[in-house]
């Protein structure tokens, strides 16, 4: 009776491993490559000498998020912000702060804004783009709401 029931222990647990194996290894075969970039090769002809040529800066300043207002480590007076910059197009942004999520969506140009509430004191923001193939892109703001008159 022991012995049947390592046995079917044993047995269990090679089939979960096998197919929980099998299910990753399926999904590390649909994910997505980070390497999006891309990169059109071209050759430069000069006195019979072919140079070959790659441009990769053409895609990474689209890779980024680029906040236009407000700046970072602004000490603001009101409890609202508009917060504007620009991220891939058509991607998702969320907007986190200690205690609320927001979102918006980049236009056909890539810019977004949106309006956030603060808290008062120092108010850490992050910011996270999420393209339409599941790459996502960060970045922090940091502003401080402040009442006091300086």
């Amino acid at each position: 009776m022991i012995k049947e029931l390592f046995l079917a222990i044993i047995l269990g647990a090679l089939l979960g491993f096998g197919v929980t194996g099998g299910y990753f290894a399926l999904q590390k075969n649909k994910t997505p490559s980070n390497n999006t970039n891309n990169i059109t090769p071209t050759m430069t002809v000069e006195a019979n000498q072919v140079t070959p040529t790659v441009d990769i800066s053409q895609n990474q300043e689209n890779n980024k998020i680029v906040i236009t207002s407000p700046e970072n480590n602004t000490i603001v007076s009101t409890s609202k912000i508009a917060i504007k910059g620009s991220a891939p197009v058509n991607s998702t942004i969320i907007i986190t702060t200690l205690k609320n999520s927001y979102t918006a969506v980049t236009d056909s140009s890539g810019s977004f804004t949106s309006t956030i509430d603060l808290e008062s004191g120092v108010n850490e923001i992050n910011l996270t783009a999420i393209e339409s193939d599941d790459n996502q892109i960060e970045t922090q703001l940091s502003i401080t709401y402040s009442t006091a008159k300086i």
